[in-house]
């Protein structure tokens, strides 16, 4: 499941095309699925955001970015920050009725990073069109961005087969999870996932990826699977080079 590196520069033209012609607006509080407006993008166009100085992967502190500084990224990269106020609100959005019996096996989607008292500044939001989530967290701390990579790690490990640990509005969710090293740059490491699964007899496929740069961790899962296998590998390159 290894991804071919694309330039930047086409990739922020890709995914700006990709968003903007499926920006998706309206009330985004929980509910059911499908129930929201389209409307038109709200950000600025996608444009690769300049690289700021990244940690040492060696040493123990490392610079940290602000709320603000987060937020901006965000916005630059079609992402809609500052939406829920939970990563726990932001992924029901998304996923309604999901249930986990293992809150830990979300790690890899950066879900419960905003009440961690490791993980530093975290912004998270979905892409405008929706198809996409992201969790920065700049934890100022190589250590412990280290430690929320390995948690996800973990997780892929402990929750990847089965039906036991997932539901779906009451029905169980049964899933095989496969990964791989992403083709990114910049990174000082990261984790490629795919999981496929069925619930209530329909398919589904999700791809993530969760990288450290320095101090700093993104975590970004995308559900679409007419794009997720190209977008999520895109949108997660600029992230990177964002921080």
């Amino acid at each position: 499941m290894r991804t071919t590196t694309i330039p930047v520069a086409a990739a922020a033209a890709i995914l700006a095309l990709t968003l903007a012609g499926c920006s998706g607006g309206g009330d985004d509080t929980t509910g059911g699925a499908g129930a929201r407006t389209p409307a038109p993008p709200t950000s600025a166009p996608v444009t690769s955001a300049a690289p700021t100085p990244s940690a040492s992967s060696t040493g123990g502190r490392a610079s940290a970015h602000t709320e603000a500084e987060l937020t901006g990224v965000f916005q630059r990269i079609q992402f809609r920050p500052a939406e829920f106020t939970t990563t726990d609100a932001m992924l029901d959005s998304v996923y309604p009725g999901l249930t986990v019996s293992d809150a830990s096996c979300l790690a890899p989607f950066g879900v419960g990073w905003d009440t961690s008292d490791d993980a530093g500044t975290v912004v998270f939001g979905t892409s405008n069109d929706r198809s996409m989530t992201a969790v920065v967290a700049s934890t100022g701390e190589t250590a412990a961005a280290t430690d929320l990579v390995e948690d996800a790690r973990s997780a892929l490990t402990r929750c990847a087969d089965g039906s036991a640990l997932f539901s779906m509005q009451g029905k169980p969710i049964e899933t095989t999870v496969e990964t791989a090293e992403p083709s990114l740059t910049g990174t000082d490491e990261a984790i490629g996932w795919r999981v496929r699964g069925t619930v209530g007899g329909n398919a589904f496929t999700l791809v993530g990826h969760t990288a450290r740069v320095g101090g700093d961790v993104v975590a970004l899962v995308g559900w679409d699977p007419t794009s997720n296998t190209t977008n999520v590998p895109l949108a997660t390159q600029m992230f990177v080079d964002a921080l």
